[in-house]
Parts: structure tokens; C-alpha cells; sequence
């Protein structure tokens, strides 16, 4: 059966999110992102976990975890399985909504606070046209502010050609890759176990994949979406995804064919 997995790094081989090295806070990262600007490639930003001191002209880490490079827009980050996530700029999370005031949506995106998603920040949308998302709808955006003293902001539209190789499709189509999510079931996991889950070649869906026909969409948030026209399928990579956090390689695709073989005898 053809694989048919959806997460956000198989969107495009240059949205890869390559981890460094261990870091800790007060160290100086600034050799290693100034490295990365050469020929023609992008001016380095800093992500969560970095702060640029403008007295020293270092970057300096704030937090410990793993120094991780995203390629596609040459940004630089602190990843680290954190029990709240935090809201920043460009990520790829996955919300519920909870109730409409006015002209937004007010989504549960598992942060310290609420996020609300403007009625019209669909691909496509205008006054007449637009999604009708009730309660408890799940929704796959991105976040396009998160100041400190505010509120998140939230979009379903594709941040142009620096979005990952994102489909910039109608929101009638139902091919762009933001928007609601119908179908399937939703699962929370560590932030650690999610952001593994992006790596294209994750050990668990490579596994799964080869065997079952599924979707599944990522949000750096910690929550997984999976669909499959047979719910045991559902039930099945969600187990598998959950028991993954704590197995080798090896393991996890034992696991794997231990499930599948469980599963597929029955049907």
C-alpha cells in the first residue's frame, strides 16, 4: 500500500531541522551561526532558546536542550522535550477551537495561553466565502505572532515560498496544507516525541508506513492528528507513536510488526 503520510518535513527536503550539538544556558553559539552565512544562503535568524546580547554581539543560549538548524530559513534553535510548549513565531501546531467572538476564533493550542485565528486567515477566504468551524474542530496552523504580553496569533495561510514547500491551495479544495482537520483523532505527546515524529526519516512512520495506509499531521505543540479509513489502523499508530518515546530503533520496528501482526490477523 502506497504510504501516505503528511507531516511537515516531508513537505520539502529543505524544511530538515538538523540537531547540533547539546548545549546549556550562558554558552556562546555565536561561532556556530555565524558559520552558516556563506555564499548564498540566507542571513541566520535565532529561534526559542537563543537570544542575541547586542553589547557583546553573542548569541547566547538561554535554556538547555539541543541546538538544532533549520536549512530552509536558515534559523537556529534550542529543542528540548519540555513538559508546557511555548508559542513562537512559524510553528506548525495543531488547535482546538473553542468558541467564535466576532471576526476570530478562539483555538486551545495547548500554551500558557489561548490563541485566537482571524475568520479570515484562510487561503481564499473572504466576507462571503469562508470557513464555518464549530467547537471542538481541529485545526492545523501556524503561528504567526506570540508576543510575551499578548495572546498568540494563528494563520491558515501559507507564509509564501519560505513555508516548506507548503501548498498554496483553496480552502474549498481541501488540498491546502492548513486548515481543518475532518476526520481521525487527535492524540497529545511530549514536545519531544513530536518534533522527532518531523524528522523525515522517524524510525515509527517509516514502519508504519510501509504497511499501512494512513494521514498524519505534527504540530510542534505536541499534538498528533491521524486518519485512516479502518479505525483500527487509527488505534494501531497511535499506539505505536506513543510507545516509540522510549525504544531503540530496533525496538520501536519490532514493536511495529508485533502491532501489525496483532492487528492485520484479525482483518
Amino acid at each position: 500500500m502506497n504510504d501516505e503520510v503528511m507531516e511537515e518535513t516531508q513537505l520539502s527536503p529543505s524544511t530538515t531541522t538538523t540537531e547540533l550539538v547539546v548545549v546549556l544556558p550562558g554558552e556562546d553559539v555565536t561561532d556556530i551561526v555565524s558559520s552558516s552565512s556563506t555564499g548564498k544562503s540566507k542571513s541566520p535568524k535565532i529561534g526559542r532558546g537563543l537570544v542575541y546580547d547586542s553589547l557583546s554581539n553573542r548569541v547566547v543560549v538561554t535554556h538547555a536542550g539541543r541546538l538544532a538548524h533549520r536549512k530552509s530559513s536558515n534559523t537556529f534553535m534550542v529543542t528540548a522535550n519540555t513538559k508546557r510548549y511555548i508559542p513562537a513565531s512559524q510553528d506548525r501546531v495543531i488547535g482546538v477551537v473553542e468558541e467564535r467572538f466576532g471576526d476570530y476564533y478562539r483555538c486551545n493550542i495547548f500554551a500558557p495561553h489561548f490563541a485566537f485565528l482571524p475568520i479570515l486567515a484562510f487561503e481564499g477566504a473572504s466576507k462571503r466565502n469562508k470557513p464555518n468551524l464549530l467547537a471542538g474542530s481541529t485545526v492545523y496552523c501556524r503561528v504567526i505572532s506570540a508576543p510575551s504580553d499578548a495572546d498568540p496569533e494563528l494563520s491558515c495561510k501559507v507564509a509564501g515560498n519560505s513555508d516548506g514547500g507548503a501548498a498554496m491551495k483553496d480552502w474549498l479544495t481541501g488540498e491546502c496544507t492548513y486548515g481543518e482537520l475532518k476526520g481521525g483523532t487527535s492524540i497529545q505527546i511530549s514536545i519531544g516525541l513530536a518534533r522527532s515524529l518531523l524528522n523525515p526519516n522517524n524510525v515509527v512512520l517509516d514502519a508504519l508506513g510501509k504497511s499501512l495506509s494512513f494521514e498524519t499531521a505534527v504540530g510542534v505543540n505536541g499534538v498528533v492528528w491521524v486518519n485512516s479509513k479502518n479505525p483500527e489502523h487509527i488505534i494501531l499508530v497511535c499506539n505505536a507513536i506513543k510507545n516509540s518515546e522510549v525504544l531503540t530503533p530496533e525496538q520501536t520496528r519490532g514493536m511495529v510488526r508485533s502491532l501489525l501482526s496483532t492487528v492485520l490477523s484479525k482483518s
